[in-house]
């Protein structure tokens, strides 16, 4: 195995270098071709010299011919680079594939014949020559260069020429490989191993696809048998010099750790995974610590040995290791996980202080938050435990706490990790002796959470500049996992400004699967802005992209939308919009008039919807509040054209038939998709009228404005829920009452393809699950609807 794998990297260098130098023969400048040769002369004037020529210098020619074609049959062998000076290609190893980023030139400094190094300020040792496909532009920040070293910064920048994230890469040469062995950090925050490939190609364009990774077929049959530990032992064993070999050493250690083996073959595993680690930098040796030191910790069994490896952390610092971002974090939590196993009273303590001096610095790490729960439950305060825990059990579960549940219920003696609504509710009732009053604390606790996430930047925003209202449109899923992060984000910005400056719309889809909150009107608003996928975003009528993943991204998410928004918040308008909506006798008065737009160079729309304020659903993905969610656009979802140069809406609705439309929407989709909606909430009791201006060509957003709707919503006919014929539903709560998440497998989620401006390399573990999910098939496109002309206007 080792053979063949060693055979299909040297495989993949020489693709490069064989091939690429096949190609830059054929196209050399200073070479000349056998056919530029006998341009010169025809045909015939070649025989006649031919034939004019003596018997002897007949047959040297012919010698130097052979020679010439046993010089081509059996080219120069390819020799290994002894110095990193030449063209590289950076390649990002991934489980299936190697992944060719950038080909860059590396230079040393030149040295004067004194032996002194030239004096050169503005000397880059690094620089890119070109770049893969679907890989964003970049430039070097800053380069170093020795004979047999590189390191440099390098800036990914979006389409505005702006850096979205920084790639650090260390690494030096491998002269028995060939290849320069080191490790990619981005934004500081990360660290994986990565491969500089010798080459002579001037640019990619013969390296369109990316290559095998060597070993992944055998890494996949190891994970996949049946007592994983032996084959994935004997990869790591015959796969060292290899980047698969630093993915088969965590389970491997996961696996020792479970099945209890003896202390000498963890150990064994740890210095063969330390060593490993080692070959690709000290700064990759040092991330492997620190996650040997993290696994160490979490086990009641060997947390003692994590001391150990924190030691060797610690030494590799102080010989020059510079620290990312997230390290300190996870050793002071490993630190404080081996002092809470501790029988010192006085070490326990220690530890407690170490989590809430932690909590401090990272108010939304949720592994650091679980911590101090166990720790106040057991050592501190019931009251304490019971706040943590209803920041916990209020929100979503990241990905890590729902697999690890899961494995719990399943192995209950191999994993121990406490569902945190269950443990809430256990405390509340120890407390309280009941679990009344529960709902609204969740409530209350969901709140605190959004707040916790409002950002400096957006509590120094001057609300009196501008006087125009910002609009964001999200298209999501009740089964998304990658729009959790999304729908967070935005009842963030919601608690960060205002309806005064900003207003929030969210429409649902059938992605990744059916969604008892999506309509035809939301569906066809999805359609016209040609949205692929869930999580989208539109503000003000443009996409912005960043806001996508799980719990752990809501404050990135939330961040990419501020940085978006926050200039917008200072634009001034001319359009007004006046508005009003009242409910009487079960009839909805509906009144909209625009003015201010003389200046405006493009056809304009009026676009007005009917949102329900507030719902409580378990949602598959987490989300059990869902606010001002699309019910109903009134007309066409692309809006209303100016009738005699004015935009304006009068509409009488009739509730029966709003609350009808909605009902038999979800019935005709349960009959034809399989669904079953039974027991999702239609109350409809608290709605708003939602109006703004967008420009037919352009579709920017030019105002929006939004109105509760006043009176009584009443609904003459109790109209039946979707699929009356099935099982009566379960009893719903009352409005205002949080509910725990649902408890439903997720489904899988897929990738959509950004746009060619915002895709980036691979990046670590948790980029990968803020991707948006696909369409599904089964939401076909939705037929407009037919309402009657007068009331369109």
């Amino acid at each position: 195995m080792l053979s063949i794998s060693r055979f299909s990297l040297l495989l993949c260098l020489l693709m490069i270098t064989v091939g690429c130098q096949k190609g830059s023969e054929s196209g050399s400048e200073n070479q000349t071709s056998a056919n530029d040769e006998t341009a010169a002369s025809s045909p015939a004037e070649t025989t006649s010299k031919d034939a004019e020529m003596p018997e002897a210098d007949k047959t040297a020619k012919a010698d130097d011919k052979s020679a010439e074609e046993k010089e081509k049959e059996n080219p120069e062998a390819f020799k290994m680079p002894e110095t990193v000076e030449g063209n590289w290609i950076l390649v990002l190893p991934q489980q299936q594939q190697l992944m060719p980023l950038y080909l860059l030139r590396v230079m040393t400094e030149v040295k004067s014949a004194e032996g002194d190094q030239k004096e050169k300020s503005d000397f880059q040792g690094v620089k890119i020559v070109s770049q893969g496909p679907n890989v964003a532009p970049a430039k070097i920040v800053s380069s170093k260069t020795t004979d047999q070293t590189v390191t440099f910064v390098e800036s990914l920048l979006d389409d505005k020429g702006k850096e979205f994230i920084q790639l650090s890469f260390e690494g030096s040469l491998n002269k028995e490989r060939g290849a320069i062995y080191g490790n990619i950090s981005f934004n500081n925050d990360n660290c994986i191993p990565a491969l500089m490939l010798f080459t002579i190609e001037k640019d990619l364009s013969k390296i369109k696809e990316p290559m095998p990774s060597p070993g992944a077929q055998e890494l996949i049959q190891a994970m996949q048998s049946q007592d994983p530990f032996k084959p994935l032992n004997e990869f790591t064993e015959k796969m060292q010099m290899f980047p698969l070999a630093l993915d088969a050493f965590p389970p491997l250690l996961a696996f020792a750790l479970s099945s209890d083996k003896d202390t000498k073959t963890i150990e064994d595993i740890i210095k063969r995974y330390t060593e490993t680690s080692a070959l690709w930098g000290k700064r990759m040796e040092a991330s492997t610590l620190v996650r040997i030191t993290s696994m160490l910790a979490r086990t009641d069994k060997n947390s003692d040995m994590a001391t150990k490896y924190m030691d060797q952390f610690n030494k590799l610092v102080k010989e020059g290791v510079k620290p990312l971002s997230s390290w300190d974090q996870e050793m002071a939590l490993a630190k404080a996980r081996v002092g809470l196993k501790s029988k010192d009273p006085e070490k326990i303590k220690a530890a407690g202080a170490l989590l809430e001096s932690e909590a401090k610095k990272y108010p939304h790490d949720r592994e650091l938050i679980t911590e101090l729960v166990s720790y106040e439950k057991e050592h501190g305060s019931i009251d304490k435990a019971i706040e943590y825990l209803g920041i916990l059990a209020s929100s979503p579960l990241s990905g890590r706490e729902r697999q690890m549940i899961a494995a719990s219920k399943q192995s209950p003696q191999t994993v121990k990790f406490d569902d945190p609504r269950e443990t809430l509710t256990e405390l509340w009732k120890k407390k309280h002796g009941s679990t009344e009053g529960l709902d609204k604390y969740l409530a209350e606790s969901f709140k605190r959470f959004l707040d916790s996430f409002v950002s400096k930047e957006a509590k120094e925003v001057d609300l009196k500049k501008g006087n125009r209202t910002s609009l964001i449109e999200l298209f999501t899923g009740a089964s998304c996992p990658p729009c959790v992060a999304a729908d967070l984000a935005t009842g963030v910005v919601e608690s960060s400004f205002p309806a005064s400056k900003v207003i929030v719309l969210r429409y649902h889809q059938h992605i990744p699967a059916p969604d008892p909150l999506t309509n035809s009107d939301s569906e066809a608003r999805f359609f016209y802005y040609n949205h692929r996928g869930t999580p989208s975003i539109n503000l003000n009528g443009q996409q912005v992209f960043g806001a996508a993943g799980g719990v752990e991204e809501v404050e990135s998410s939330y961040d990419s939308l501020v940085e978006a928004l926050i200039p917008e918040l200072s634009a001034d308008t001319e359009v007004k919009i006046e508005l009003s909506a009242a409910a009487k006798d079960g009839k909805l008065e509906l009144k909209a008039n625009v003015s201010g737009t003389d200046k405006i160079k493009e056809p304009l729309h009026l676009v007005a919807v009917l949102a329900e304020d507030e719902l409580y659903y378990e949602a598959p993905n987490g989300i059990n509040l869902h606010e001002m969610i699309v019910r109903s656009m009134l007309g066409e979802p692309t809006g209303v054209a100016a009738k005699d140069g004015k935009l304006s809406l009068t509409k009488t609705l009739d509730l029966d038939e709003f609350k009808g439309r909605i009902s038999d929407y979800l019935s005709a989709f349960e009959e034809k998709s399989g669904a079953n909606f039974t027991g999702v909430p239609l109350g409809l009791e608290k709605l708003h009228f939602v109006v703004f201006v967008q420009g037919e060509l352009s579709k920017d957003v030019f105002q929006v404005a939004s109105v509760p709707v006043s009176g009584k919503l009443t609904y003459k006919s109790e109209l039946a829920e979707p699929a009356k014929e099935k099982p009566a539903p379960a009893k719903e709560k009352p409005a205002k009452e949080a509910k725990p998440p649902v408890k439903a497998d997720k489904p899988e989620a897929k990738t959509e393809a950004k746009p060619e401006a915002d895709k980036k390399p691979a990046e670590a573990e948790k980029k990968e699950a803020a991707k948006p999910e696909d369409k599904k098939p089964e939401a076909s496109k939705p037929e407009p609807k037919k309402e009657a002309a007068e009331t369109d206007n």
